[in-house]
């Protein structure tokens, strides 16, 4: 599974930037996002400040910005 952090610009919605998560932290953000089953591949969610800071954390770099709204893409890869 690939998972990405998409970032939209609140004011135009157009896609700011993209940050692609490490492999294999599927357990980690099931943790994170409170998963009770595997994803499919096809699922988006919006991020609270909690799981951006979890998921920042998780990368290892600070890219929260209050002009963006931010969203966990998960695909098949």
């Amino acid at each position: 599974m690939r998972y990405a952090v998409e970032a939209f610009d609140k004011e135009t919605e157009f896609l700011a930037f993209e940050i692609d998560l490490p492999h294999r932290c599927d357990a980690h953000l099931a943790e994170i996002m409170e998963w009770s089953s595997p994803q499919r591949g096809d699922e988006g969610y919006t991020l609270s400040c909690g799981q951006l800071a979890a998921i920042e954390k998780l990368v290892g770099r600070a890219f929260y910005d209050p002009s963006y709204i931010f969203q966990l893409t998960c695909n098949l890869s």
